[in-house]
């Protein structure tokens, strides 16, 4: 790295097949970034393990997801890719920074909250099983014993007086039956069966970026809030154990968020709304033809609102610049249906994606060359993070190294 790049870290989960959302939104920036930058992508197993998942096909997974960013144009040689769990720094970092993350921090997360939400969208959704009958079993419990612990702390929340000397009793049964509260609350969103990995999934994003340093994470909008806590988690370790980390900024990506085909929800494989990077123009037409469109727009005569419809947005990203303007007027003026229009885009999403899909089949027939780059990905990135952690371990006063330099060890 020499004096006018900077350093750039990103990762992507090993989650499925990499989506036209995370080309658009991540990778399709990290080719560009790797031209000018010391670029560090990783494919982030250890983040993926916050939730179910299947011990025999996550290597796998890991494998296809390095695959298809190589087909989708990262190249080895121009930057370093590798697997989180290969460089075991990561775990470290994560539970160092963890003495440093305010718990209040890590509870404001909205990505933490939105996923442990899923479970209870999902036993809701069935309309036969005892799923969806124990879930709203479990609601009105949960309820209930809000309003009866709320009941309990009335009287001493009433007895309080702020500018009196403290009761340290009471403001003791006041904070405890407060915390009982919270607490069902919390179980209400879902929180009391997801791991603790997923709620500290923040803090390990912030080990990821700050174990080398990087001073630009390509990410999208939707992960502002955690890089915003990775910025906190170095201001508070370096105020405490001295200057080591750097100030972190967004790279934007040229798709900040990408609405799945549904057109409600983000691009994302467990919703089932998605188009692989490696799809055949065939599933790709097929899928087409099932996007969400205006849905004020009820007959092909009707006029169109391009600002409103998620397959115009698409659009926008894979159609040559003059054919969108002229989509656009026809939309508008009610002479381009929406089927004709979802096969215009199946088209020219195609004709982006097949080099890719090339790409990724003669990688399949070679995946020696996806396994050697991230052996020396892997290779690289322990130099670095052992520095790192050197230092660190160093400034907490951890380590063998730290005992050695100690008064006890001369």
């Amino acid at each position: 790295m020499n004096g006018e790049q900077k350093r750039v870290f990103s990762g992507i989960q090993p989650s499925g097949d990499i989506h036209i959302g995370n080309y658009l939104g991540a990778i399709k920036k990290w080719v560009e970034i790797a031209t000018v930058h010391d670029a560090i992508y990783c494919i982030v197993d250890n983040h993926a393990i916050t939730v179910e998942f299947d011990p025999k096909s996550l290597p796998i997974r890991s494998f296809e997801a390095a695959r298809a960013v190589m087909a989708c144009g990262i190249n080895p040689e121009a930057c370093t890719l590798f697997v989180q769990s290969h460089v075991p720094e990561h775990t470290e970092l994560t539970w160092l920074f963890n003495s440093v993350t305010p718990l209040g921090s890590l509870f404001r997360m909205i990505q933490f909250k939105e996923k442990t939400r899923s479970a209870l969208r999902k036993a809701l959704s069935k309309k036969s099983g005892g799923a969806r009958a124990t879930i709203l079993h479990q609601i009105k419990g949960v309820a209930t014993t809000v309003l009866e612990n709320a009941a309990q702390i009335g009287p001493d929340l009433a007895a309080l007086d702020p500018t009196a000397d403290p009761n340290e009793d009471l403001v003791a049964r006041l904070n405890d039956g407060m915390g009982n509260i919270m607490q069902q609350l919390q179980v209400g969103l879902g929180v009391s069966n997801a791991s603790a990995g997923l709620f500290d999934y923040p803090v390990l994003q912030a080990a990821d970026i700050l174990l080398y340093k990087a001073g630009l994470v390509p990410v999208g909008e939707d992960q502002e809030q955690h890089l915003e806590l990775c910025r906190e988690i170095a201001e508070r370790f370096n105020r405490r154990f001295g200057n080591i980390f750097p100030a972190v900024a967004r790279i934007p990506g040229q798709a900040p968020r990408i609405l799945g085909l549904d057109g409600k929800q983000k691009m994302s494989k467990s919703l089932g709304n998605t188009i692989g990077v490696l799809d055949p123009p065939d599933m790709i037409e097929e899928k087409m033809a099932r996007a969400f469109t205006d849905p004020k727009r009820l007959r092909k005569t009707d006029p169109g609102r391009p600002e409103v419809c998620n397959v115009f947005t698409i659009h926008t990203y894979f159609t040559p610049k003059e054919i969108c303007a002229e989509i656009e007027t026809d939309c508008r003026a009610g002479k381009l249906g929406c089927f004709d229009c979802k096969k215009i885009a199946a088209k020219h999403i195609d004709v982006a994606l097949k080099p890719i899909r090339n790409r990724a089949k003669d990688l399949e027939a070679n995946p020696k060359r996806v396994i050697e780059a991230l052996d020396q990905g892997a290779e690289r990135c322990r130099k670095i993070a052992g520095q790192t952690m050197t230092e660190v371990r160093e400034a907490m006063g951890i380590g063998p190294g730290a005992l050695k330099k100690s008064s006890i060890g001369g």
